[in-house]
């Protein structure tokens, strides 16, 4: 029984220590500079929307708007799905409707750079500048860790098993021997799994963004109304 709750005690903590994804510090923030490669057209941006000029620091990255979420129930099972809009490949320039917009960013040359980030769209024209944030699964090591601390369970639980069996039965020898052997093999695996998982642990870094709005650049002015009551002379 007391081995039995020294192994449950390693996996608590094995599982509080190696299994959660480490928040590490967030990407710097790019510099105040308009990108050179990227020019705003000539005509004006339609009534209603904003023009953005979307630059990733210097890496391409495929950008795509989260455009509504729904779930959907059927025989016990839900499911949730997430309307998408691919936008553009960075850098670009976008018109987007005034208001809020998420965005998911991922990078075309390496899968671990990603963002999800959102962006407030005015009648000025802005520029978004974003660092790709970073998220890795701890690859070789992880999966090492998971696979000993899986085999470690297994080992110590039947270890456990035959140990009491041996020590119910008539059969004091062999049975509690083997279990014994079995119960601590699967222990030492337990143990020797946690610095794999914790040097393999999942590592998440937020990306940061620097916007700004380009000097000059505003919405058209409103076409003049007559006051109520008068007409507008015709030419």
């Amino acid at each position: 029984m007391l081995n039995r709750l020294l192994v449950a005690g390693v996996v608590s903590g094995v599982l509080a220590t190696g299994c959660g994804v480490q928040q590490l510090p967030a990407m710097k923030a790019p510099p105040k500079m308009v990108p050179a490669d990227v020019e705003l057209p000539d005509e004006p941006p339609a009534p209603g929307t904003g023009r953005v000029i979307i630059e990733t620091n210097g890496e391409r990255a495929k950008v795509v708007e989260i455009t509504g979420s729904a779930t959907a129930s059927t025989g016990g099972y839900s499911a949730t799905i997430v309307g998408i809009r691919p936008l553009c490949t960075t850098p670009c320039v976008v018109d987007l409707p005034y208001g809020s917009h998420p965005l998911v960013m991922h990078s075309i040359s390496d899968e671990t750079h990603q963002s999800e980030t959102e962006i407030d769209v005015g009648a000025r024209a802005k520029v978004f500048r974003h660092t790709l944030g970073e998220r890795k699964d701890g690859g070789g090591l992880r999966t090492a860790g998971a696979s000993l601390l899986t085999l470690g369970v297994i080992a110590a639980t039947t270890g456990a098993i035959l140990w009491l069996a041996g020590s119910a039965s008539n059969d004091q020898g062999s049975l509690v021997s083997n279990g014994q052997v079995i119960t601590g093999l699967g222990s030492a695996g337990i143990l020797l799994s946690i610095p794999l998982l914790i040097a393999g642990r999942p590592t998440e870094r937020a990306g940061a963004t620097t916007q700004w709005n380009l000097p000059g650049s505003a919405a058209p002015a409103p076409a003049p109304h007559a006051p109520y009551g008068t007409t507008l002379d015709r030419l």
